[in-house]
């Protein structure tokens, strides 16, 4: 929602081999936005006090409103443009944007083990409490720094870096343990005018965050929580939806995720969850992606093992030119799970 979204879009285009416009021009306007502010009384905001942010590597609380989320959202963007710098054989610009894009981090307080507002002085803001959600407090004194959610779903935000997320916690076993508490204490009900601290369908920050179980070594909880998100979030109600659509966001979510994989966005790969059908097909130009389930039936939810074009995958992602040509993905399927 805040800074320049477009970059990802840009950026993921162009390595999935949509090549047809400028990308140059495209390109320059990235990198200009990035790195400053939006001239005054322009029609577009960009980057709205983008300039405090490149000075002091983070958006300070105490110069700008939604300053962690902003943090988190441009580090996403610039990760997007280092990835279509690096195509554009943009080395030295690559490896800057990159290094930008890892700046999220110092908005991470290891104290209290969460994104956490940072003044311009480097000093954590002490009003603070990660489960206050944006929706009741009204007067902004604990979630003047985040959008539309609260501290807690904020947390997951930055999927395209998630092994340097794993990292910033105290331990793997413990990101494990209070992702998993994440999904287990949300609300299972639908469509709810206040969505509670945890794990909320309805809005993009945290949308991803089961596939972040794969890169923690337990795929397993992925296709658990995902499974649990497909089975328990989307009806043919009129408030079928925990939240607003958002220009098809939450029925693109449900139709990928559904077909086993999901997209990382700003990149070429995606992340292997669980299917929800005995069989799909999927054009992609003139060709056909067949996804096929083995051992298919309701009570078999866990994935035991992947083939991609006839290869066992020992990984659970794949790259878009892996199956731009079409080709075959199939799915064994168990009743419990691999660990």
């Amino acid at each position: 929602m805040l800074g320049s979204a477009s970059d990802i879009v840009i950026s993921e285009a162009y390595q999935k081999g949509i090549c047809d416009f400028d990308v140059q021009f495209a390109y320059d306007n990235m990198k200009q936005i990035a790195l400053a502010s939006p001239p005054k009384g322009s029609a577009y905001s960009g980057r709205d006090n983008n300039d405090d942010c490149v000075k002091y590597g983070y958006c300070p609380a105490d110069s700008m409103d939604e300053a962690v989320s902003r943090t988190l959202e441009f580090a996403w963007s610039d990760y997007s443009i280092a990835l279509l710098a690096k195509q554009l054989g943009y080395q030295e610009d690559a490896q800057k944007f990159h290094e930008k894009s890892m700046q999220y981090k110092n908005v991470w307080n290891p104290e209290t083990q969460f994104f956490h507002p940072r003044n311009a002085n480097g000093e954590f803001v002490k009003d603070f409490k990660p489960l206050m959600l944006t929706y009741v407090d009204n007067k902004e004194k604990y979630t003047n720094d985040y959008v539309e959610g609260s501290a807690m779903q904020w947390r997951w935000a930055p999927l395209f870096d998630a092994p340097g997320l794993i990292n910033l916690f105290e331990s793997k076993d413990y990101f494990i343990s209070e992702l998993n508490d994440f999904f287990a204490k949300s609300d299972p009900e639908i469509g709810y005018w206040y969505p509670g601290s945890y794990y909320w369908h309805g809005n993009e920050p945290d949308i991803h965050a089961a596939y972040l179980f794969n890169y923690a070594g337990r795929p397993d909880l992925t296709q658990k929580w995902v499974r649990w998100i497909l089975d328990n979030k989307y009806t043919n109600r009129y408030d079928g939806l925990d939240g607003n659509d958002d220009g098809a966001t939450l029925s693109a979510w449900y139709i990928f995720s559904s077909l086993g994989f999901y997209p990382l966005a700003g990149t070429d790969i995606y992340l292997l969850g669980v299917p929800l059908f005995e069989k799909a097909t999927i054009k992609i130009g003139s060709a056909n992606l067949e996804i096929h389930t083995l051992n298919y039936a309701p009570e078999n939810k866990y994935v035991k093992q992947v083939w991609l074009n006839g290869e066992l995958l020992d990984r659970t992602w794949m790259k878009h030119d892996e199956i731009s040509n079409g080709g075959m993905l199939k799915f064994e399927m168990s009743s419990t799970p691999e660990i």
